[in-house]
């Protein structure tokens, strides 16, 4: 489109073309929208790349927009505040979510981003007014500006705790008690809420002020004068409490760029376990007298988050059950003839919390104290003529760590609990701390992450149909942690919504499921299941519906009840490479070479070492470094290698011995408190053999000794590249190794039926899958009874798709990871052609998941009843030499 007039003439144009239109006809919307985006300098919705769907009966006409721009488009006249929840409900389930989402009556345009602001618009324009007020769409120009908003409460919110935690922040720094300035920031910020709400005064909140007046300096009174210039009475309670407790972070100091929980997030709980099936009790109930008794019902709800922190969770749930109350009232008021008015009776006093932190829990209580006035404002309801006040919410916020205290009876349980891998829980909150959470909760693995206590507990608290939602790692849904949590939950109850993996608002590092249940086993209907694909916060999401969510929150076969294969086992052929322990023990190719020049002896104790960024990273796919690798010799022998030697005892003893050091004084504390109690020997064994790796992995090195080669491939990765390294390499612990030589074997390995099962069996790291031999490999079950041209036609595959990836290698002057990105089409044709002739070999037909997790209760059985079945390798499956001579090649990744 050329220049043409300024916008605001196009504008003009446009709204005096949509005043015509009826609002109601067939086109109208279509023409609308045609009009609109040429009013922003588009030749029309094909060439701005937008899709259009016409009104049907159900639902409104929609324009999406690339992943910025959703449009819902209503007839004429249509109540656009009453369309908010169900706009909101098809922007979580049936889109990629995108930015912005925008409802229309052909008059006005009310424009939401409810990834960030749920209860309000960001802005709301009158299609009349749009060649004056346009700045909230500047974003769909052909040269896009940033838009401005005129109810942006986000910003708003950011600002003011921005600045109420900078007075904190000043008052720590200058001597103030932590404790003292605590309590008088949050005194503070009750005083400029109430002003904000035209309450009297702040002191029916019951928060104790501090011990005398402060002296302020010129800059804290400045900060704290910005802080009463902002409108109080728009900022958004449940992202307050978590930006003023990140501004007063140490580490931090601002709020301005703190990451919050999103409502959206919430939402993903609230509305599954709480909303919706009370929404559809309140549908079904056909007379005055089903409602009334819903509505006593309602009124007792009692609502747990046993993670409470600022009280966000709290405060969405209570104003969300304040509206489903609302509309009850209304219905009730509808089928009434006459008789008395009845009010509402949803209170605060029905929500609890728990939490260790006590400045959170007294946030918490700020934020339901003065949410039940902020919710009934913005939902039009006069004050709580018994609003509760003072130390009234004492017993339902607590101070305690909810995993050794009582918890209150709940109908419904929601939150986020605390996330803490297992791998770190030990550092994190000592031995001492998890002897009493494993002697409190013998059914919950030692190796399953934090939150699965915090899932199992809520679930053995619920009563009979009670309902919980619950945000956890991603993890929860793989291996012990899975086991341990929602393998109990799926079986005697339902998980009714869920989401698989997500990057959490909270934290933009940090990658999670959520998980929606009912206490009640197979329950009918309808589920849904979400997940997110890739890293960043605006990756595209994917939604199904299905009849049964399982404990591996996956839409494909739930494979997570196979269990492993005494065969496997028994071969003993997939390991872990090594892990040093310390970085002493590395050094670079050339730095060995040096030493084995001036020592010929040294060679005895320098290996190459390929780690998996060589594998994956480097063109040749060759080690970069080499190991040294004192073996089983103990500390004279050792000393024999003196290059190497003076190395490990320069570089790693001094950490070895603080480590140790540093264990042996926790130790003593914890003698101190509890004597008698377990003590870590963890370091000091390090240190008694300091000399030596952490963990050499012995009986990998044996298995692999009389082989030439073996198959790894690296340990976390997203698609699994297998590789045959010769066996004069040692792998480090970012490989997995396969104690196997021959062609047969690496198809099996590299073949799609093993990659899913690969993704279905194995636990994650973020988003990439981390092969685990307890799961993926022990219970992988190979193929039984190829035919001899079967096993042939696999190999031969497996050489050809090497061969050609070598020549890719080659030609591209590219490494592995760089190849797989584009994988073209010789290469792709190759492993396609490789998946054939495993699944051939297999008989595999249908859904492969479920084909090898029939084949291994099959053969579990078969192994139960004394039988022999085939295990892993070629060897397993044809002993004669001529075979396997004829399916062994000798190609693989040999040392720089």
């Amino acid at each position: 489109m050329s220049e043409g007039p300024p916008i605001e003439q196009r504008l003009a144009d446009f709204a005096a073309h949509a005043g015509e239109l009826a609002g109601d006809r067939a086109g109208d919307a279509e023409a609308f929208c045609e009009r609109l985006f040429r009013a922003f300098g588009w030749d029309d919705l094909r060439h701005a790349g937008a899709s259009f769907a016409p009104r049907n009966t159900a639902a409104p006409a929609r324009l999406g927009w690339r992943s910025s721009f959703l449009l819902e488009l209503w007839p004429r006249g249509t109540r656009l505040d009453r369309r908010r929840h169900q706009a909101f409900e098809h922007w979580q389930y049936h889109t990629h979510h995108p930015q912005f989402v925008a409802l229309c009556n052909f008059d006005e345009l009310v424009l939401h981003d409810f990834a960030a602001q749920f209860t309000e618009p960001l802005d709301t324009l009158a299609v009349a007014a749009l060649p004056r007020d346009h700045a909230a769409l500047t974003f769909l120009l052909r040269e896009p500006r940033a838009p401005r908003f005129r109810n942006d409460r986000v910003a708003l919110t950011r600002e003011a705790a921005d600045h109420l935690a900078t007075v904190f922040n000043l008052l720590v720094v200058r001597g103030v008690d932590r404790d003292v300035a605590q309590r008088f920031t949050l005194r503070c910020v009750a005083e400029q809420l109430a002003a904000g709400l035209d309450l009297a005064h702040a002191d029916g909140i019951g928060l104790s002020a501090p011990p005398g007046p402060l002296e302020l300096t010129a800059e804290e009174r400045g900060y704290l004068a910005r802080a009463a210039e902002a409108d109080w009475s728009r900022v958004q309670l449940p992202v307050f409490g978590a930006l003023f407790q990140s501004g007063m972070d140490r580490e931090r100091r601002h709020a301005l760029g703190a990451h919050f929980t999103s409502e959206a997030d919430i939402q993903r709980i609230v509305l599954p376990t709480l909303v919706r099936p009370w929404r559809e009790r309140i549908e079904a109930a056909a007379t005055r007298e089903q409602s009334l008794a819903l509505h006593a019902e309602l009124a007792q709800v009692r609502v747990l988050d046993p993670a409470c922190g600022s009280g966000n969770f709290l405060y969405v749930a209570y104003r969300e059950l304040l509206r489903l109350e609302l509309e009850l009232l209304l219905q009730i008021d509808a089928a009434s003839e006459s008789g008395p008015l009845i009010r509402p009776r949803v209170s605060v006093r029905n929500f609890f919390g728990l939490d260790k932190d006590p400045f959170a829990v007294e946030l918490a209580r700020l934020t339901l104290l003065l949410g039940q006035v902020t919710a009934r404002h913005d939902l039009g309801v006069s004050p709580d003529p018994l609003a509760v006040r003072r130390d009234d919410l004492r017993d339902n916020l607590r101070v305690a760590d909810a995993l050794f205290t009582d918890w209150p009876a709940a109908d419904v349980i929601l939150g986020n609990p605390p996330f803490q891998a297992k791998n770190k829980m030990q550092r994190e909150f000592g031995p001492e701390y998890l002897r009493r959470l494993r002697d409190a909760y013998p059914d919950v693995s030692g190796r399953a992450d934090y939150c699965v206590y915090w899932f199992r507990r809520a679930h053995d608290h619920l009563p009979p149909d009670g309902r919980a939602g619950l945000v956890g790692t991603n993890t929860i849904r793989q291996n012990e942690s899975r086991d341990s949590g929602l393998g109990p939950i799926a079986r005697s109850g339902t998980i009714t919504e869920a989401v698989a993996a997500e990057v959490w608002s909270g934290d933009a590092a940090v990658n999670v499921s959520i998980v929606n249940w009912i206490k009640r086993p197979d329950l009918p209907g309808k589920k849904f299941l979400a997940w997110q694909t890739g890293d960043a916060a605006h990756s595209p999401w994917h939604t199904v519906v299905v009849d049964r969510i399982g404990p591996s929150l996956s839409p494909d076969t739930d494979v997570s009840a196979a269990r492993p294969l005494r065969s496997n086992l028994a071969a003993a052929r997939c390991y872990q490479g090594q892990t040093t322990g310390h970085e002493g023990f590395l050094l670079p190719s050339a730095e060995a070479s040096a030493l084995r020049a001036h020592a010929s002896h040294d060679a005895a104790v320098l290996f190459p070492y390929l780690g998996g960024d060589d594998l994956l990273g480097r063109k040749d796919g060759a080690p970069s470094r080499c190991v040294i690798d004192f073996g089983e010799r103990d500390l004279s022998a050792a000393e024999a290698f003196a290059g190497p030697f003076a190395r490990v005892a320069d570089t790693v003893l001094p950490d070895r011995r603080r480590a140790a050091a540093e264990e042996q004084r926790r130790n003593a504390d914890l003698q101190r408190t509890r004597p008698g109690a377990r003590i870590n020997r963890h370091h000091a064994g390090f240190l008694d053999r300091w000399w030596r790796l952490s963990w050499r992995r012995g009986e990998m090195l044996e298995a692999l000794a009389p082989l030439h080669r073996f198959i790894a491939c690296v340990r976390v990765t997203r698609r699994p590249i297998f590789e045959f390294v010769s066996a004069q390499i040692r792998p480090s612990d970012a490989l997995v190794v396969f104690a196997l030589d021959d062609d047969y074997s690496f198809g099996v390995l590299q073949s799609a039926a093993h990659w899913q099962w690969f993704t279905a069996r194995c636990s994650t790291l973020k988003r990439d899958f981390r092969y685990t031999s307890s799961t993926v490999w022990d219970a992988f079950p190979w193929p039984q009874a190829p035919s001899v041209a079967q096993v042939h036609q696999v190999a031969a595959a497996a050489r050809d798709l090497r061969a050609l990836r070598s020549a890719a290698l080659l030609e591209h002057d590219c490494s592995r990871r760089e190849l797989y990105r584009r994988l073209d089409g010789p290469l792709r044709d190759a492993h396609e052609r490789l998946d054939r002739a495993v699944d051939a070999a297999y008989g595999l037909r249908g859904d492969p998941l479920r084909f090898l997790f029939d084949l291994n209760l099959e053969l579990t059985e078969r192994e139960r009843s004394g039988e022999a079945i085939v295990g892993p390798g070629l060897a397993a499956l044809a002993p004669d030499d001529e075979l396997r001579a004829t399916c062994t090649s000798t190609d693989c990744i040999a040392p720089a």
